[in-house]
């Protein structure tokens, strides 16, 4: 969906990547990654029809006072009375590529989903396709792997794939609302891989700003000449500039590797063996996969 195509039909649409208070008269749904509201009294019933069978009307389901605590202080710009505590939580965050085939099969993924975390997690569902769990921090929490396990394993049980991004652990205060933000700002719904962390958000949010400055673009032209060194840098990159673990991931002798760091250094100036060297190619490239 091209929200600005709606925005030119529809004048008064209000939208935000956070969700919208309902004001009467109007018409609230959800496509990720926005939520948006349209004035009724803007629509004739056909289009009021349409709109309904194409969108999901965003109604966050909330269940107890506690998941409405946190909605409030998360999703909204209310007040929140808030007890400060030292008690730390993690937000995990979910979005559903495709949505579940029914209402029933959906709870059901849900039950299975909660059985994987901590027993006083709070779930808050924004739509059917995106939520939250707020998991206390506890000695047996999952890490970035266990969690990619949990994705897999609901994918292979109910057929339908699952993105997750998981937070850092906070203290319990009204400070969460703009860490949270932060957060959601990172977690890219279009990305392929199963578990993003605040880490990787960071990585590409980096990317997108350093894309613009014209040393970025001079980096990037150097790729140009050798698109392998696209997929040298970023398995150097991952694997924190070991050289040896590097040639194995891309079946190359550890010598060619270092032949062709020590080359792209004589040509550049840049020494992809220095952490800062090899940060500056590996945002280049993210800038450049990310047009």
């Amino acid at each position: 969906m091209d929200i600005k195509d709606l925005k030119q039909k529809y004048p008064e649409i209000r939208f935000s990547k956070t969700p919208i208070k309902q004001e009467q008269g109007e018409l609230v749904f959800f496509e990720a990654p926005f939520y948006f509201a349209i004035p009724e009294k803007q629509l004739t019933e056909a289009e009021k029809s349409l709109l309904l069978v194409l969108f999901k009307e965003a109604a966050p389901e909330i269940k107890n006072e506690a998941a409405k605590a946190w909605y409030q202080l998360l999703f909204t710009a209310e007040a929140v009375d808030m007890e400060e505590t030292s008690a730390q939580y993690r937000f995990i965050q979910f979005y559903l590529p495709k949505t579940a085939p029914s209402k029933t099969i959906f709870q059901d993924w849900k039950k299975a989903l909660l059985g994987f975390f901590h027993s006083d997690t709070e779930l808050i569902q924004l739509s059917t396709q995106y939520g939250v769990l707020i998991e206390p921090v506890s000695d047996s929490l999952l890490g970035d792997e266990e969690l990619e396990a949990v994705a897999n394993t609901l994918e292979n049980d109910f057929y339908f794939p699952v993105r997750f991004f998981m937070g850092l652990f906070y203290q319990k205060s009204s400070a969460m609302r703009r860490y949270f933000s932060e957060e959601r700002r990172f977690f890219d719904f279009q990305s392929a891989k199963s578990v993003q962390t605040v880490a990787s958000g960071m990585i590409h949010d980096l990317a997108g700003h350093w894309r613009e400055n014209p040393l970025a673009e001079l980096v990037s032209q150097s790729f140009q000449n050798d698109e392998t060194l696209l997929d040298l840098i970023e398995a150097l990159f991952l694997h924190q500039g070991n050289i040896s673990m590097t040639a194995k991931e891309l079946f190359m002798h550890r010598n060619t590797v270092q032949y062709r760091l020590d080359k792209y250094y004589e040509q550049t100036n840049l020494s992809l063996k220095t952490a800062d060297g090899l940060l500056m190619a590996y945002l280049s490239l993210k800038g450049m996969r990310d047009i």
